[in-house]
């Protein structure tokens, strides 16, 4: 299975992702960095199996290329994992932001509904007439 960069939206893809999730700039960065070094693509497939004989023929050699080994899968694993997390928290963040939409045209419409109901219900009180409240006080008085 080969992840392309281009999945996750390429490096501004990843870069506005993670400024959205409140990452740090400089690790940011730093991610965007590395990026841009590599062919643009992951394979976990990609790691060289460590061989038996990497590091000698000693049975400390041959413990050190399992550990080797497991460390590699340690890595593919996280790779895969931050790839996954960061399509699912762009998933979120899309989903979040049309709810937020869809909240505020919802919040406005019934705003816009009660508005109008209680401007129907004022002109109705004052008998349609729409009349400009009278002035009861004298000229010169406080009131």
């Amino acid at each position: 299975m080969v992840i392309m960069l281009s999945d996750v939206g390429g490096v501004s893809g990843v870069r506005s992702t993670l400024s959205s999730v409140k990452v740090p700039p400089d690790v940011i960065e730093q991610i965007v960095k590395f990026l841009e070094t590599t062919s643009g693509e992951f394979d976990p497939d990609g790691f060289t199996p460590v061989a038996g004989t990497w590091f000698g023929g000693s049975g400390s050699a041959a413990t050190l290329g399992l550990h080797t080994g497991k460390a590699h899968a340690k890595i593919n694993n996280a790779l895969l994992e931050a790839v996954m997390g960061i399509q699912d928290t762009t998933s979120a963040i899309e989903t979040f932001d049309r709810e937020i939409s869809r909240a505020d045209a919802d919040s406005e419409a019934a705003a816009q509904a009660l508005l109008h109901r209680t401007q129907l219900a004022v002109d109705q009180m004052d008998g349609d007439r729409n009349t400009p409240p009278t002035r009861t006080s004298t000229p010169g008085s406080d009131r």
